[in-house]
């Protein structure tokens, strides 16, 4: 049975000593009619506070106050209350005690769970403590209770604290982090920003809870964006722009023209002593194809002429009333 622990006057007063050993007795009935008193509540252990001297004095006399006030509601029977008076002050002066004050007030209230964690928090933090050997016997008791659910107890802290825990790819809470699940092989992922993700599998004993501590390591720092390649400003040589089908079409045919001219021409040799017919109208083809396909050149190849005359072609409001659609 775990050694039993009572407040005393002198310590309430104070809060800077541990409890001397005791229990703690609930009120008797006024009448023999009275309604039953609560169960009997376990013995609190009174945290250790700094000293006058040693603490700010408007945050230790709240301690204080705040102790007193989780004492009076715990032997009241008020265990909730309790639980989240105890968890403030622990946050103020961390401390084992008030792990195995909250412990207690689980078990009170049957909470197999939550006294559970909470006992075996206390031994976390206080290795030493001499009823380890009734604390550790609690334990057992209630990780028994526990497989006979088919679930068993798994707490998991990192260092640094406050990362994410992952526990069969599902997140379910911030280091550190207790919970139940069942027995068997669990995949445990730790991640926190601006450290390395951690993994772990784990194999959970079904008659015991485990501890899973994962050490964080920095992250290397990331390599910065490679620059943007410079793009060339300089214009590239005329001729190598594309020019259109049409243009190449009608200079052929104008070359093609002149020279079916020339060749008619040289065919009828010293015959005739003027142009012929035939070689007049092929010249003149040519020489038509040839001139329209240099004006057609000269706009493919101005960039300024080329942009606008390809620009009359674009759907341009087209454009802009989709992109004002969004």
């Amino acid at each position: 049975m775990i050694r039993s622990r009572l407040l005393s006057a002198t310590l309430l007063g104070s809060l800077v000593t541990v409890a001397a050993p005791s229990f703690a007795q609930p009120s008797k009935p006024a009448t023999s009619k009275a309604p039953p008193s609560p169960p009997q509540p376990a013995p609190l252990a009174s945290p250790e506070l700094p000293a006058g001297s040693e603490g700010d004095p408007s945050r230790v006399a709240h301690a204080k106050s705040l102790f007193e006030k989780g004492a009076s509601v715990y032997a009241a029977g008020r265990y909730y209350e309790a639980i989240e008076v105890f968890l403030e002050v622990d946050r103020l002066y961390p401390n084992a005690q008030l792990s195995f004050n909250i412990a207690k007030a689980y078990d009170n209230l049957g909470s197999r769970p939550g006294a559970l964690r909470s006992y075996r928090e206390y031994l976390r933090r206080a290795p030493d403590a001499p009823d380890k050997d009734a604390i550790t016997t609690r334990i057992h008791e209630l990780e028994t209770a526990l497989a006979e659910r088919g679930v068993q107890q798994v707490s998991v802290t990192s260092d640094p604290p406050d990362a994410l825990v992952l526990l069969d790819d599902e997140p379910v809470g911030l280091t550190p982090w207790t919970g139940e699940t069942w027995p068997g092989r669990h995949r445990v992922v730790v991640q926190k920003a601006g450290f390395a993700e951690r993994e772990t599998l784990m194999e959970l004993d079904p008659l015991k809870a485990q501890e899973v501590t994962l050490e964080l390591s920095r992250a290397p720092a990331a390599l910065p964006p490679a620059p943007a390649p410079v793009a060339s400003r300089a214009k590239p040589w005329p001729l190598t722009q594309k020019m259109s089908v049409l243009t190449w079409a009608t200079l052929a045919t104008g070359t093609a023209a002149l020279g079916t001219a020339i060749a008619v021409e040289v065919a009828s040799g010293s015959k005739s002593s003027g142009i012929s017919p035939a070689s007049a109208f092929f010249a003149g083809l040519g020489t038509a194809a040839s001139v329209a396909g240099g004006v057609m050149l000269y706009f493919d190849l101005s960039d300024q002429a080329g942009d606008e005359r390809h620009a009359g072609l674009k759907p341009r409001g087209f454009v802009a009333g989709y992109r004002g659609s969004f």
